[in-house]
């Protein structure tokens, strides 16, 4: 009988895990595994490797707010499943608010997203970089006024 409750405890745990994606991450999952795609997802204990790169980009100070990273490129994907990402990425962030483009660290011009402002928290920051076919989504709570700090034209 036990064995059988922790079953059914696994199972719906890895269900809540399922649920608890954001639509991009789910997006991003989706395509885990193709040929030339790559993801990369750090959360919990791995965040402490991913959080000293984020210290160093634009969103550094936000660094101890991003609670996941899901990291997909498709730089060396077919020109296929490229375009066809990029089709269900438009889709997706539709419900998203866009905040503009702006120059990443490698100079190239990167869009960024927000997911809905909820009782002035933004819980998800996603980047994507067009030319190197680059998606970032950042997971946690990052405050509105925060955010509008990081903007270098309100500086």
């Amino acid at each position: 009988m036990r064995r059988i409750i922790t079953i059914i405890l696994a199972f719906f745990a890895f269900s809540c895990a399922l649920i608890a994606q954001t639509p991009v991450e789910s997006l991003a999952e989706s395509y885990d595994g193709q040929k030339g795609v790559k993801v990369i997802v750090a959360d919990g204990a791995t965040m402490s490797f991913a959080r000293p790169y984020i210290r160093k980009s634009p969103m550094g100070s936000l660094a101890d707010n991003v609670e996941a990273v899901t990291i997909l490129s498709l730089k060396k994907a077919p020109e296929n499943v490229q375009g066809e990402f990029l089709a269900r990425l438009r889709r997706t962030m539709k419900s998203y608010q866009f905040y503009g483009k702006e120059t990443g660290e490698d100079g190239n011009i990167v869009e960024v997203y927000g997911s809905p402002i909820k009782n002035g928290v933004v819980h998800e920051l996603v980047v994507y970089n067009p030319d190197n076919h680059v998606l970032f989504s950042l997971r946690g709570s990052y405050p509105v006024d925060e955010l509008q700090k990081l903007d270098p034209k309100k500086k």
